[in-house]
């Protein structure tokens, strides 16, 4: 009887051994999966700072979200070389997109974090997004579409739809996807 608890002791001594392994190995592979995605990231998704330019009165200089309280400085942002033009402070303006209150569909972008684009995950249909210019003009959008897409399926921030805008960010585990959100122009 003895025997029989004390190998019911080591059977269980070594069953939990064994799910601490697995837990530790489990933990080590995420880990390694995780700065891996962070190196792939940085190689394929490089970034130039965005350039400092006098933007003219037709372009964004400030977005903001009142409902989940997103506002942010905007500037111009673009493309150059395959690489996306990022910044660490302010959102970005897409200049081959439309330009704002022109009846096409200019698209915004920026980091997903709190100062910037972190909020975007919490937007609804209804919510309303404004926009100045440099002029201090003013232009309210009212989100009518939000969903996750591929990070490669750059047609989707396309529209042919008149008076929109685009705003995505980074989204999903390892910012595997892209959050898309689309807004209609109802005032300027």
């Amino acid at each position: 009887m003895a025997r029989k608890r004390l190998r019911k002791k080591l059977s269980n001594k070594q069953n939990f051994a064994f799910k601490l392994i697995a837990l530790g190995f489990l933990l080590f592979l995420l880990g390694t999966i995780n700065h891996v995605q962070i190196f792939v990231n940085s190689v394929f998704l490089s970034y130039k700072e965005a350039p400092k330019k006098e933007l003219s009165a037709e372009y964004p200089v400030s977005i903001s979200i009142p409902s989940v309280k997103i506002k942010a400085l905007v500037e111009q942002g673009g493309i150059v070389n395959r690489e996306w033009i990022l910044s660490d402070k302010k959102a970005l303006y897409l200049p081959t997109s439309g330009r704002i209150g022109e009846g096409y569909n200019t698209i915004f972008y920026a980091h997903n974090r709190e100062n910037l684009f972190g909020n975007l995950k919490k937007v609804k249909k209804d919510d309303l997004v404004l926009i100045k210019n440099q002029t201090g003009k003013d232009f309210t959008y009212k989100v009518y579409f939000v969903a996750s897409i591929d990070p490669r399926d750059i047609k989707k921030l396309y529209s042919e739809e008149k008076d929109i805008i685009t705003l995505f960010t980074c989204d999903g585990w390892f910012d595997q996807e892209r959050l898309l959100v689309r807004a209609k122009l109802i005032k300027n």
